[in-house]
């Protein structure tokens, strides 16, 4: 059953960034019992516009997923406090920094002027 839930809130984005709630680390939590399904979630801000949207998204796809039958409730924990570091490897290099040509060009050009 968590295996079907996690796979139903993979299909959830986070409309700014376009990339799921699980691959980016925001499922915090997950608890699943014979009547109820809670999913607490934590948004990549604390003052993130779009959580209510995001969590009502990601109830909806829970229901779709496991059908009628549990009561399924999605809190959003707004004092997590989110960083590249909980997103999934592939997703994580798309936060890390990468020097653009032009600071690419200088290191070589100094590089060359200072023997490195």
């Amino acid at each position: 059953m968590r295996e079907k839930i996690l796979a139903a809130l993979a299909t959830v984005d986070d409309p700014e960034l376009g990339i799921d709630i699980v691959s980016l680390g925001l499922v915090r939590h997950l608890h699943i019992s014979d009547a109820t399904i809670h999913v607490e979630l934590m948004m990549t801000t604390p003052t993130c516009p779009l959580g209510s949207l995001i969590g009502e998204n990601a109830r909806a796809a829970i229901e779709d997923a496991v059908g009628m039958g549990r009561r399924v409730t999605v809190a959003i924990d707004k004092s997590a406090v989110w960083s590249p570091e909980l997103a999934d490897p592939a997703v994580r290099s798309r936060f890390e920094r990468h020097p653009s040509r032009f600071e690419a060009a200088v290191s070589k050009f100094a590089a060359g002027l200072f023997g490195r």
